[in-house]
């Protein structure tokens, strides 16, 4: 006959800790007559955490342990769209939440907070804690997409972290305040922008679109109510809402509309009733110099010579010159403004401090490509023959000028004193290492306008510019291996689209790959042009026989012939 044996009875420890580690007997008082008669302080009414199921009870003091996958035993798997509601809830941190969309018997994240109230506050973005603001995010998608935007989209605004990034010490803050027009257009163009770079990352992309569009729609709205009532005594929060609704257009990669907004925003500032507008603040410069940055990007892209690509002439005067005589002309096709007008307002933004800092360049660079861009533009609508000597005196200012870059970056010298002087004494921040990140921006900007020198105004082979290329990708390579910034697309792409070697081609696509990745829309058709251009070389080096490295493929042919509108930032 098979024994029986009687269970074990079950031990529960309901005395002291103390007592249990001592293992000695408790009289389970409180406190205890041991630890009283040793004087050790008795933490029998000490409290223990531990997971309990909610639908069961249990003693509070009759268990020292539990296994955690007791907690959620009896609970069904939630499906993937409830949690991400639920994990939204988290960021609801007022008294009168909203009630839940959905219904559910148990949520994981209630137990506690999922980040303070302030998390939107760092050293980098003061600004948001101090004085008042007016926005109120309408809901919890709103509060999401303003996360999204601080937290991502302004760090990739600018090609690294820098504690003077405008989109993340200045836009936010700005866009808060919620009082007048602009700054309510400014609020919803930011979240525009969060939500369209969402859909490119996959987060629910038709969603994602649906609220771009409709925080795009409502932001234009009071765009145009600032503009007609001039309600607004500072147009800066106006600008900066016209010129983030462009970026939000750029980076959907698939709108032409961020050109109305360029040129929108450039009228709209030369109009303005405020003079010197980027002298009132920090923020109203740094929103100008983008607008200006912008426009001279732009105008190495376009191959339409009758509208003037806000173009600096500073040290080429016989530029500014042919500038005017050639649209004095197109009347027509001119803003009001007479375009020596428009010129020196544009060198006045130019002179404006750091001026190219947020592209990672400087203004003479800058000054440089934009010189390269308006004689390549005459040159290619059949000029007169006098544009050859414009070209032969920017041929030999820019050489002068890129051979004086190349000299301060060897020795070291800062890019932008003032703002290397913040850095250090920016402890979350160290200096060297974002200043070597500027560094390699820079140095991929020489060389890039090296070989936008040579291919847009003496057509040479890309075997000319093909040392310029690699030393371009190396200081890619160089700074992808230190950062995960968002790398300047315009050196980038000037670069690539030259490249014929399978060493320079293999760096190419490994920046193509890692550009894809941001949620910018406007990398995709980016690597369309450049593959094919890749594509044109190698189709005429099979049928002609001739070395890929003296095939010249003008990249702003393929992007008509692709019909592609983009913009290098």
């Amino acid at each position: 006959m098979k024994t029986i044996r009687a269970p074990r009875p079950r031990r529960e420890f309901t005395g002291c800790w103390r007592c249990r580690k001592r293992k000695v007997k408790c009289d389970e008082a409180s406190p205890c007559s041991a630890c009283q008669r040793l004087g050790l302080q008795c933490d029998s009414s000490s409290t223990r955490l531990i997971w309990l199921n909610g639908n069961q009870s249990y003693r509070s003091t009759g268990r020292r342990y539990m296994y955690c996958e007791r907690t959620w035993e009896n609970c069904a798997p939630l499906d993937s769209d409830v949690l991400d509601i639920l994990i939204a809830q988290c960021d609801e941190f007022e008294a009168n939440k909203r009630p839940c969309p959905v219904v559910v018997d148990h949520n994981p994240f209630l137990v506690f907070p999922a980040m303070p109230p302030t998390s939107l506050t760092s050293t980098v973005n003061l600004v948001l804690a101090n004085g008042g603001t007016h926005a109120r995010h309408a809901n919890s998608e709103d509060k999401f997409l303003f996360h999204h935007y601080v937290n991502y989209v302004a760090s990739v605004m600018m090609p690294f972290e820098h504690p003077w990034n405008p989109w993340k010490l200045y836009y936010p803050s700005v866009s808060l305040k919620y009082s007048v027009p602009g700054e309510r257009a400014l609020y919803h163009a930011v979240l525009a922008h969060a939500a369209f770079n969402l859909a490119h990352l996959g987060g629910g992309t038709a969603n994602m679109m649906h609220l771009a569009a409709r925080h795009y729609n409502a932001s234009i709205q009071h765009v145009n109510n600032g503009i007609q009532t001039s309600a607004d005594k500072d147009p800066g929060p106006i600008l900066a809402a016209i010129m983030t609704l462009m970026m939000a257009e750029v980076y959907s990669g698939q709108s032409r509309k961020w050109k109305h907004h360029l040129q929108g925003a450039w009228a709209f500032l030369l109009h303005s009733n405020s003079n010197e507008l980027w002298n009132q603040s920090r923020f109203a410069c740094f929103s100008i110099q983008s607008l200006l940055i912008v426009g001279i990007i732009n105008s190495t892209t376009s191959t339409d010579s009758t509208h003037s690509p806000l173009a600096l002439t500073l040290g080429l005067p016989h530029v500014a010159d042919r500038i005017s005589q050639v649209n004095s002309t197109t009347v027509d096709a001119l803003p009001p403004s007479p375009v020596s007008a428009e010129l020196a307002f544009g060198a006045s933004i130019s002179s404006t401090p750091q001026f190219g800092f947020t592209i990672g360049a400087q203004k003479s660079l800058l000054e440089c490509i934009s010189a390269i861009a308006t004689v390549s533009q005459q040159m290619r609508s059949d000029p007169p023959a006098s544009t050859q000597f414009d070209a032969d005196r920017v041929v030999s200012h820019v050489l002068d000028c890129l051979g004086l870059l190349q000299v301060q970056a060897n020795d070291g010298l800062p890019f932008h004193p003032d703002i290397d002087l913040a850095l250090s004494t920016e402890p979350d921040q160290p200096a060297p290492h974002v200043q070597n990140l500027a560094r390699y921006q820079l140095n991929a900007f020489i060389y890039a306008t090296y070989i936008y020198l040579y291919r847009s105004l003496m057509d040479a082979p890309p075997k000319r510019v093909a040392t310029y290329v690699s030393l371009t990708f190396q200081n890619i390579s160089a700074f992808c291996a230190q950062s995960s910034g968002n790398f300047s697309l315009w050196p980038a792409f000037i670069a690539a689209v030259e490249a014929y070697t399978e060493e320079n081609m293999a760096s190419a696509r490994e920046w193509l790959q890692r550009s894809i990745h941001f949620g910018l829309g406007n990398r995709l058709p980016v690597k369309r042009i450049i593959e094919e251009v890749w594509q044109r070389r190698e189709n005429a080096h099979f049928e002609s026989t001739i070395d890929k490295g003296l095939i010249t493929v003008d990249w702003r042919d393929v992007v008509r012939d692709l019909r592609v509108d983009i913009l290098l930032v």
